[in-house]
C-alpha cells in the first residue's frame, strides 16, 4: 500500500480545482453568449448606435477571465501559498470596475434597457402619434437611448426611453386613441 504524501494530495486537489474552474468558466461563457445573442444585442447596437462592438464576446470574456482568476487564487490557496494579496487585488479591481461602470452609465443604462424593450417588442414605431406628459407628436425615430418626436408645432423633441416606459403614453392610430401605461399596441374597445 502506497501512502500519498500531503503535497501530492494538495497538487492533485489544486489541479482538480483548476480543471473544474476552467469547465465552469467555459460553460458560463457559452451561456452568456447565447443569452446576449438571443436578445440580438450586437445587431441592435450596430443598427442604433452605428458602432460595431462585439458585446457578446466582450461580456462573456470578462466573466470567463474573472472566473479564471478566482480559480487560480483558490488553487494557489490549496497549495499553501498566501493568496490574501491576490484576493485583495482582485476584489479591489472588481469593485473599482463596478463603481466606474455605475457612475459612468447611471443615466444611460435605464435608457438603454428601455430602448431594447421598446425596439425588440415594437412598442413604438416610426409614424406613431403619441401623447406623453402633455406632449403630443409623431414618432420620427426610436433608438436605444432616446425617441425623437415632432410635435404639432413642428418642434423636434428627444425623450429619454426610460421616461417613455415610466410615464403614461397615449398612442393614436388612424384617429383612435390607445391609452396605455405599458405602451401596448392592442386597441382599446
Amino acid at each position: 500500500m502506497v501512502e500519498y504524501s500531503e503535497n501530492i494530495i494538495k497538487v492533485v486537489t489544486a489541479l482538480l480545482i483548476l480543471i473544474f474552474g476552467l469547465l465552469i468558466a467555459n460553460i458560463l461563457n457559452n451561456i452568456i453568449r447565447k443569452l446576449l445573442r438571443d436578445i440580438e444585442i450586437n445587431k441592435i447596437i450596430k443598427e442604433q448606435l452605428k458602432i460595431n462592438i462585439k458585446v457578446e464576446e466582450i461580456a462573456a470574456s470578462v466573466i470567463k477571465y474573472l472566473i479564471y482568476a478566482g480559480t487560480v487564487i483558490i488553487a494557489l490557496n490549496k497549495l499553501g501559498f498566501s493568496t490574501r494579496i491576490l484576493q485583495i487585488i482582485l476584489l479591489v479591481f472588481i469593485l473599482l470596475a463596478l463603481v466606474f461602470i455605475a457612475l459612468a452609465f447611471k443615466d444611460w443604462i435605464p435608457n438603454l434597457v428601455s430602448g431594447f424593450y421598446i425596439i425588440k417588442n415594437k412598442k413604438l414605431l416610426k409614424g406613431d402619434d403619441i401623447t406623453i406628459n402633455d406632449i403630443k407628436g409623431k414618432v420620427l425615430q426610436v433608438n436605444l437611448i432616446e425617441t425623437k418626436i415632432e410635435t404639432n408645432n413642428k418642434e423636434i423633441i428627444f425623450i429619454p426611453n426610460s421616461s417613455i416606459t415610466k410615464y403614461k403614453v397615449i398612442k393614436s392610430k388612424n384617429g383612435k386613441g390607445i391609452r396605455s401605461n405599458t405602451i401596448r399596441r392592442n386597441r382599446r374597445k
